[in-house]
């Protein structure tokens, strides 16, 4: 086997972890989207609090709601990123995964969305 090949078990114990990246990423998404769902719901429920003139007190409690929600997300999506990152120096401590840049753009966008997205709700809302 030439030296500047990966063994199989190698490649398989990279491939598996950036998998699970992907998954980390995934849930925070999936977190994010049901934080501005919540938040969206607030905006609502105030429409149709004014449209009534009755006072919906859980529009207000939904915003923060969605807010906490988006920023759970991104948590997930950097505790993920760290846990991936601990995980690559395990596996091959000599060097990190081939393509480490694009994996690392990814979670950071996750991340920046998520932060992003949270300040929008608190302060659009």
């Amino acid at each position: 086997m030439p030296e500047d090949k990966d063994p199989p078990a190698l490649l398989q114990a990279r491939l598996a972890n950036e998998r699970t990246l992907l998954a980390w990423l995934r849930t925070a998404v999936a977190l994010m989207g049901f934080g501005l769902m919540v938040a969206r719901l607030g905006v609502f429920l105030d429409t149709l609090g004014r449209a009534t003139h009755e006072q919906v007190r859980a529009a207000g409690q939904s915003r923060w709601t969605g807010a906490a929600l988006l920023i759970t997300g991104s948590l997930v999506a950097i505790i993920g990123y760290h846990r991936v990152r601990a995980y690559a120096k395990v596996i091959d401590p000599k060097r990190g995964p081939p393509g480490e840049r694009g994996l690392h753009i990814t979670a950071a966008l996750v991340i920046l969305l998520g932060v992003a997205l949270a300040t929008f709700v608190v302060i659009m809302y």
